[in-house]
C-alpha cells in the first residue's frame, strides 16, 4: 500500500507545470515557516483524488502523523526505512536470532503480524521509535513483537502442561485451561513488547528534562560570550548531558546534512517526549525569526524548568508527608493489631453471654498467616511501586 512518500512524490510532480494553486500550495510546504493544517489540508486533498482513481493510502497516525513530517519537513526528516530482512544483520544476538526464527516462520507468523497491525498501540509506533532513538522500522519492530509473542505462548503451553500433569486434572480440561493460559500470556506480552517504544520514549524525555536546566545555562553562557548557535549547539552535542547530549548530536547531524538551524531544532521539538524541551526549543525558534536575545531567553527558560522541576518535588514531599501515615498504619499499627486480636481469639477465655473469642473474632492460625504471608506483602509491594512511580523524574 502506498504511503505518504508516495504522495509527496505525487504532490511534487503535480506542481511542475500544473494549475497555479497548487503550485502554489507545494511552494507554501517548502518554506521555512510551515503551516501543519495547510499541509494537511494538502494530505486530505490528494488523498480524496487518488483514492477516487483506485489508489489506497495507509492510514497513519501518532502525534506526528506518523510520517506527516516528511512532506512538510524535508527529506532530512525522513525516517530510514528498513526491512524486516535486514533483522539478520542486526548487531545484538538476541534481536538477530528472533529476526532469524521470523523469517523462517514468515508464512505461519504473516496472518498474526498483520491481525497485530490492527492494535491501537499500531498507530504511533513509528513516531515512538524514532523519539525513542530505537533503530527499528514499524514493520521490524512488529515482526520482533510477533515472534516473541509466539515464543512466549508456547513457554507458557510447555509449563501450564506440565503443572496440570502434576495436579493430574483431566486430560480435556486440561486442553482447554492450558490453551486459554497461553493464549493470555502470548497476548499480554504481545502488548508489552508493543508499549516498550512508548515507555522508552517517555523515560528518555525524563531523562532530558532532568539534564536540561543545567544545559540552558550552559547555553547561555557560551552565546552571551559571542559564539554562534551553530558551535554552542556542538558544545552541547559533546558534553555529558545524557540523552539530550544524544538528541542535540542528531541535530547537528541534520544541519551538516544541509537542514536548515530553526527546522532541524524544529524536528527535535517535534520528537522529544519533553514537555520542558519542547518549550524551549519554540521559545529559540521564535527569536531566531524575530531577533531576540538568545542568551537571555536560554537563562529565563531554564529559570523556569528549575522552578517546575523544584514544584514537581515539593508537591511529591507533601504527597509522601500523608503517605507516611498510611504506610505506618498499614506496615506497623495493622499487622500489632491483628497479633494482638489473634492472641485473643486463641486464648481459652470465653466472652460473656455464652458467645466465645472464635465466634467474635475469625481470625484463625490459617487466616493470620495467609494476612502476614499474602496480603501484607501484596500490600507493601504496592506501596513501593507507588513511590517508584509517582516520585518526580528530577
Amino acid at each position: 500500500m502506498p504511503s505518504l512518500d508516495f504522495l509527496k512524490k505525487k504532490i511534487a510532480e503535480k506542481g511542475k507545470g500544473k494549475p497555479k494553486v497548487e503550485a502554489d500550495e507545494l511552494k507554501g510546504i517548502e518554506e521555512q515557516a510551515i503551516d501543519m493544517d495547510r499541509v494537511d489540508q494538502i494530505v486530505k486533498k490528494m488523498k480524496k483524488k487518488y483514492k477516487s482513481e483506485g489508489v489506497e493510502f495507509e492510514e497513519v497516525g501518532g502525534r506526528l502523523k506518523e510520517l506527516r513530517g516528511i512532506i512538510a519537513e524535508g527529506r532530512t526528516a525522513q525516517l530510514e526505512i528498513r526491512k524486516v530482512e535486514d533483522l539478520r544483520e542486526m548487531k545484538s544476538p538476541v534481536v538477530k536470532g528472533v529476526g532469524k526464527v521470523y523469517l523462517k516462520l514468515k508464512g505461519a507468523l504473516k496472518p498474526i503480524s498483520k491481525i497485530a497491525s490492527k492494535l491501537p498501540q499500531m498507530k504511533g509506533l513509528s513516531f515512538y521509535l524514532y523519539s525513542a532513538n530505537m533503530h527499528y522500522s514499524a514493520k521490524q519492530y512488529l515482526a520482533l513483537a510477533v515472534t516473541g509473542a509466539v515464543i512466549v505462548f508456547f513457554v507458557a503451553l510447555i509449563i501450564s502442561s506440565l503443572l496440570m500433569t502434576l495436579l493430574e486434572i483431566p486430560l480435556a480440561l486440561t486442553l482447554a485451561v492450558v490453551l486459554i493460559i497461553s493464549l493470555i500470556a502470548a497476548v499480554f506480552s504481545l502488548i508489552i513488547i508493543m508499549l516498550v517504544p512508548q515507555q522508552k520514549a517517555k523515560k528518555r524525555g525524563d531523562a532530558i528534562s532532568i539534564e536540561l536546566p543545567f544545559a540552558l545555562r550552559h547555553m547561555a553562557t557560551e552565546l552571551r560570550a559571542g559564539i554562534g548557535l551553530y558551535r554552542t549547539l556542538q558544545a552541547i552535542a559533546t558534553a555529558g548531558y545524557g540523552a539530550l547530549s544524544e538528541e542535540f548530536a542528531r541535530t547537528i547531524t541534520e544541519i551538516e546534512e544541509g537542514t536548515d538551524t530553526k527546522d532541524a531544532l524544529r524536528h527535535l521539538a517535534l520528537r522529544t517526549q519533553s514537555k520542558a524541551l519542547r518549550s524551549a526549543l519554540m521559545h529559540v525558534i521564535r527569536a531566531l525569526k524575530t531577533g531576540g536575545n538568545l542568551s537571555e531567553i536560554m537563562n529565563d527558560i531554564a529559570e523556569d524548568v528549575a522552578f517546575e522541576l523544584r514544584m514537581k518535588t515539593r508537591d511529591f514531599a507533601a504527597k509522601m508527608n500523608f503517605f507516611g501515615v498510611i504506610f505506618i498504619f498499614s506496615a506497623i499499627v495493622m499487622p500489632v493489631l491483628i497479633s494482638i486480636l489473634g492472641g485473643i481469639r486463641n486464648s481459652p477465655l470465653e466472652a460473656g453471654g455464652g458467645m466465645g473469642f472464635k465466634e467474635l473474632i475469625p481470625l484463625g492460625p490459617e487466616v493470620i498467616a495467609a494476612i502476614y504471608l499474602i496480603v501484607m506483602p501484596l500490600l507493601l509491594g504496592l506501596f513501593i511501586i507507588y513511590i517508584m512511580v509517582s516520585q518526580p523524574k528530577v
